[in-house]
Parts: C-alpha cells; sequence; structure tokens
C-alpha cells in the first residue's frame, strides 16, 4: 500500500509497506542540480553533496560515519542534473533514526572552510579520474555538445574555476537558496510506519520555507559531430538522441526500442557487434530521462585501426531495424524481458523507494504494477520502431581522433 502526506510548505513523504522484510530504504530526494546552477555556481550542488556528510550539531564526520555503519546497511548519496539524494538500505527499525539524521545534515550541517577546501580536492580528484577514463570524459563531452547553451549541459562536478573560488559562506547560502519544501521528496519502502515517518517529517522539515523550483525551458538537442583529443589505447563512440521524458506518451514505447537496440547480451547491438564480429567486447543503450527531456546514449569502445568499422556496424544496425521492423517473436521477448524487470524491482525496497520518489517528482502520481505492465502490452511493433526513427532521425555522434 502506497501512503502519501504533503505538508503545507510542500515538503512531500511517500511511503509503500512491504511486510515481512527486514530491511527497508528511504531516500531524501531534493530538486536540485546541474540545471538549477547559475553559472558561477557550476559543481556546487555535487559539492554541497559531500559537505552535508562532514557532521552535524551532533555528529563530526567520524561519528556520522560511525553511526551509518552501526546500521550495517548501506548509506549514501548522489548528485544528478536535476535531483540531489542521500539514500539508505538499512535494518526496518533504523528507518526513524536515518531519517533524522538526513534531515539533520540537510537543516544542521556541520561543515567549515577547512572541510570545503578539503573536499574541494576530493572533487578534484573525482575530475582527473573522469579525464582518465576515457568513456567517462567522452559522455561529458558529448553532452555538453548535445545540450550546448543550456545548465542542464555542463558537468556535474562542475568547473575548476568556479569550485576554487567557492566559500564555506557562499556555500551555505547555496544551501538555504534550494531548501525548499517544493523541493523535498522523502520516499520510503519496506516495512515502515507512515505515520510515525510523517510525524517526524513534520517536526524536522515543517518549519522550512515553501516554494518550488523556479520555471524553465527545456534545452534544445543538437546533432552533428564532434571528434575530440583521445590518445588512449581503445577509441570510445558515443551517439547521443534525444529521448522522451516520463510523461511522454511515447516513453514506454522508447524503453523497449532501447532494450532491443542495445540493453542485453540478446540486442541488435551486442549480437552484430560482439558476437558476431568481435568489433568491441561492449555495447551498451540506456535512457536518462528528466522532467522535460531526456537523452538516449550507445556507448562503446573499439581498436583504433576499426573505429570507422564499429561506427558503420552501430549505424547498419540501426537502419536495418528501421528498415524491416520487429517481429512479433522478438518484440515478445522485449516486452517480456521488460516486465521482469518490473517484477523483480517491486520486490527490491531500495528499487521500490527510488520509483516511488521519481513517479512523485515527475509523474504527481504512482501508476500500479498492474498499469505500468498493462501499458507496455499496449506498444506494438509500429510504435517501437517509431519512437527509434524519431530519436535516430538527428543523432549526435562523438568520438576521438
Amino acid at each position: 500500500m502506497i501512503e502519501t502526506t504533503q505538508l503545507p510548505n510542500g515538503v512531500r513523504l511517500i511511503t509503500r509497506q512491504l511486510p515481512q522484510r527486514h530491511s527497508a530504504a528511504l531516500g531524501v530526494w531534493l530538486i536540485n542540480g546541474t540545471r538549477h546552477e547559475a553559472e558561477h555556481e557550476s559543481g556546487y550542488a555535487h559539492l554541497l553533496e559531500h559537505l552535508l556528510f562532514k557532521g552535524t550539531d551532533e555528529l563530526d564526520a567520524a561519528a556520522l560515519a560511525q553511526r551509518f555503519d552501526a546500521m550495517g546497511g548501506q548509506v549514501n548519496a548522489f548528485t544528478g542534473r536535476e535531483l540531489t539524494a542521500f539514500h539508505g538500505l538499512v535494518p526496518a527499525g533504523d528507518i526513524p533514526e536515518l531519517l533524522r539524521i538526513f534531515i539533520d545534515m540537510l537543516r544542521r550541517p556541520r561543515f567549515s572552510a577547512a572541510d570545503l577546501e578539503l573536499e574541494k580536492q576530493v572533487v578534484f580528484q573525482e575530475m582527473a579520474m573522469v579525464d582518465d577514463t576515457p568513456e567517462e570524459a567522452l559522455e561529458e563531452q558529448g553532452i555538453a555538445h548535445a545540450w550546448q547553451g543550456h545548465p542542464i549541459g555542463r558537468p556535474v562536478l562542475g568547473e575548476r574555476q568556479h569550485l576554487s573560488r567557492a566559500t564555506a559562506e557562499g556555500v551555505r547560502a547555496y544551501l538555504q537558496s534550494v531548501l525548499r519544501g517544493g523541493r523535498l521528496v522523502i520516499a520510503a519502502a519496506g516495512d515502515v510506519n507512515h505515520a510515525a515517518l510523517a510525524a517526524a517529517v513534520e517536526q524536522g522539515l515543517g518549519d522550512l520555507p515553501g516554494g518550488t523550483v523556479a520555471g524553465g525551458t527545456a534545452p534544445r538537442f543538437h546533432p552533428g559531430q564532434h571528434l575530440e583529443e583521445g590518445g588512449s589505447e581503445q577509441t570510445p563512440l558515443l551517439w547521443l538522441l534525444p529521448c522522451p521524458s516520463p510523461t511522454d506518451p511515447d516513453y514506454e514505447a522508447a524503453v523497449m526500442a532501447n532494450h532491443l537496440l542495445g540493453g542485453s547480451s540478446s540486442s541488435r547491438l551486442f549480437q552484430a557487434l560482439r558476437e558476431n564480429s568481435g568489433l568491441v567486447y561492449g555495447i551498451q543503450s540506456r535512457l536518462d530521462p528528466y522532467s522535460d527531456t531526456g537523452l538516449w546514449l550507445i556507448q562503446t569502445a573499439c581498436d583504433p585501426q576499426r573505429a570507422e568499422q564499429c561506427r558503420t556496424a552501430v549505424e547498419d544496425t540501426v537502419a536495418r531495424l528501421l528498415r524491416d521492423g520487429v517481429g512479433e517473436e522478438e518484440l515478445d521477448m522485449t516486452r517480456r524481458y521488460v516486465a521482469a524487470g518490473l517484477l523483480i524491482e517491486d520486490d527490491d525496497p531500495e528499487s521500490g523507494m527510488e520509483r516511488l520518489a521519481r513517479e512523485s517528482i515527475y509523474l504527481h502520481a504512482h501508476p500500479s504494477l498492474e498499469e505500468r505492465l498493462a501499458r507496455l502490452r499496449e506498444v506494438d511493433a509500429g510504435q517501437l520502431r517509431d519512437a527509434l526513427a524519431r530519436a535516430w532521425e538527428k543523432p549526435l555522434y562523438v568520438s576521438t581522433r
């Protein structure tokens, strides 16, 4: 059963009771990421995520880490282009304490100027790791080209010149500016008590000012080709395509087309490039959906001498799929695979918690498992092909030279 509570200031709590589970998952989701940063704040959302783990008024960083370890679960956080989340999978009995600590991290952070300088260096090391990973570096460059001129296309880790000038006072002011009731969603799944969590949310977040994210324009997709400087033992190749948002009627068709194209070892691309020709070790296709847009990414890497052959093989595979369409047997297999993923996810507290949060933020509704499965059954071969055709009409290709 899914229960929801919304405070007068806009804070939302969504829980799903999964009885007879020993574990439960909880996440505090802040609608804040790269697309919400001003240019001089590039990287602040991600830096803030680091700094909030430096402790609270009650616990220093070491004590905070020990408290999480004592729960014996998995506690972490991430920052993306639209969302920041603090989340954990812990024994169900520890969920109230986990929520209290997350709220304290947001409301009473301990970080100092010294902590800021230390975490800047940690982030700079992250940047160096991305630069040293050709596939990750190319993905950042590709997204910057695809969404050039829009904040959502900036790197999540930020830009060194802006982070170097960040001050503790400035980051604290940034936190206060984004910490608004309408931008906070708390989601939990497992053997949880909704009423008790609602009381804790009211006590810890009920006095936050209201307010939501200021409206903005959707990014415009820029197709074309870009060759970046490279020099690794393998050449990374990346295709970026526009992807429908989760509210788009074509979204389920895109999910199925993505799986059929490159979502598993039986996919068209894996069979063509790995199994039948040995061009690559692996190839993947994935969707990154956002509130009003999305990206469809196809990624692989190969011997530099075979880069053009590999590019041709990918593009020929897509062209063949668009030309010949999808047979009923392949469509049924794709539908069964995606549906199985929904069934498995439905049993998992952590996946369920994330789904609750994203549905609340993007759909403002919580379709039942039966409704989601019914939508998959409604996708026919023509809709699947059309979803791919619209995305592939003007792709962006990025590689190294």
